[in-house]
């Protein structure tokens, strides 16, 4: 593995989400002194006008396709497995079939890269346990074909710089990336209630055994996306000083994370 040591970058954001904002934003203002960012392939977004020294990673879903955004899979329809339901329009993809792991490898990957992004961050990699999970039988190997896949693309792409977004998936990757991220350790978005809200204890509980499930494959620095809702400044301090106690670097956002820090 090279990839690249990020233990320095404490200064961080995502800006992933769809944003009419983006056209009007003074990026060398918005991005002086952050040290990583994470951006989704809009055109809109000036990736190689941003200071060199700022590690910009593209975003990756590994394990799902949107079908508003992207033709990934719609000429693939076997591909699919299932809705996400709660993100509209976003399916869950079989990552053991060769047909996707060779499309974000020989298309995905490198159409990042070439646009200027200095790696990845990888998303939607928990598909593959939750999928063998959900059924077995059906699903037998998938979470051996996301760790083939995720030493593919570090043999194929050895000095991109690799995060990974996931919880009980993290261990499998770890090898593999040069960071963790897991998101809503301490603060989260409730889907079911439609609200922002602290975790409770198990939640946070099982979140951080996977960080320490992760750790102990490989010591990695510890990104955490914690959510609160705009002008919660209560949830949003407090979670982000839990964070950084625990020795992570956190970035507070809202849930669609299309707005700038």
């Amino acid at each position: 593995m090279t990839g690249k040591d990020l233990s320095h970058v404490e200064r961080w954001w995502i800006l992933i989400g769809a944003s009419y904002a983006l056209e009007s934003v003074d990026w060398k203002h918005q991005v002086k002194g952050t040290q990583m960012v994470v951006l989704a392939a809009d055109p809109r977004v000036p990736i190689r006008d941003m200071p060199s020294d700022t590690i910009r990673l593209g975003y990756l879903s590994v394990g799902e396709t949107n079908r508003h955004e992207s033709e990934r899979a719609e000429h693939d329809p076997s591909l699919l497995i299932e809705e996400n339901p709660d993100w509209a329009g976003v399916a869950r993809v079989d990552l053991r079939d060769p047909r996707w792991q060779d499309r974000l490898l020989s298309q995905e990957v490198p159409r990042l890269l070439g646009m200027g992004f200095d790696g990845l961050m990888l998303d939607a990699i928990d598909v593959a346990p939750y999928l063998e999970q959900k059924d077995p039988a059906r699903f037998a190997g998938s979470r051996q074909a996301l760790r083939q896949w995720a030493a593919a693309l570090r043999s194929r792409f050895p000095n991109a710089i690799v995060i990974a977004n996931g919880t009980n998936a993290l261990p499998d990757v770890a090898p593999f990336v040069d960071g963790y991220v897991i998101e809503g350790v301490f603060a989260t978005y409730d889907f079911s209630r439609r609200l922002y809200r602290a975790t409770t204890d198990p939640e946070r509980d099982w979140k951080l055994a996977q960080i320490d499930a992760a750790l102990a494959v490989a010591p990695r620095p510890v990104f955490t996306i914690e959510y609160a809702d705009v002008g919660d400044l209560a949830l949003a301090q407090w979670a982000e000083r839990a964070s950084a106690q625990r020795g992570f670097r956190p970035y507070v956002g809202v849930k669609d994370l299309n707005g700038l820090p």
